[in-house]
């Protein structure tokens, strides 16, 4: 193996650790609590990482949450023609995530859905700047979801929730 291949070898399993998903879920459903004032719906959580972790479409998500969800997936018609296998790809790291965050109390689960009994510490471009970019889209898309009815986000991203 390479040095080359063992860097992506090592980079897969840090974007697919449970830990790093809890972490990301978190800033998620913290800033969607933040936002709506309210739990986030469970459902709505599944939807968090398959817009953050693929690199093509974490890097077509907007800066700033002024575009809606809505929008921004009608002017990205190919991006949202893969989520469907994407999100169902990613639905058991979602669940394996979700546990871990609520083992580590990062998560709880509320009467009307989840909340973050703690604010996730802020990324630091140190570990490097994927990282704090997946934080900042998680933060995005949580935003969204809490303005984003649950059965409507998922018909606009073509998943039957």
């Amino acid at each position: 193996m390479t040095t080359d291949s063992h860097h992506h070898v090592s980079e897969a399993q840090a974007l697919f650790n449970p830990a790093f998903g809890a972490y990301l879920l978190a800033s998620g459903i913290n800033a969607a609590v933040k936002k709506a004032e309210r739990p986030l719906p469970w459902p709505s959580a599944f939807l968090i990482l398959p817009l953050v972790l693929p690199e093509d479409t974490r890097d077509s998500l907007p800066a700033k949450s002024t575009v809606t969800l809505m929008a921004w997936a009608n002017d990205h018609p190919r991006l949202r023609a893969a989520f469907a296998e994407r999100a169902a790809v990613l639905t058991d790291y979602t669940r394996a995530s979700l546990r871990t965050a609520m083992r580590h109390h990062a998560v709880d689960v509320a009467a009307s859905g989840l909340v973050c009994p703690r604010i996730p510490k802020p990324a630091s471009a140190a570990p490097g700047e994927e990282v704090a970019d997946c934080v900042r889209a998680a933060t995005l898309v949580g935003r969204w979801l809490a303005v984003t009815d649950p059965t409507r986000a998922f018909t606009a991203l073509g998943v039957r929730p």
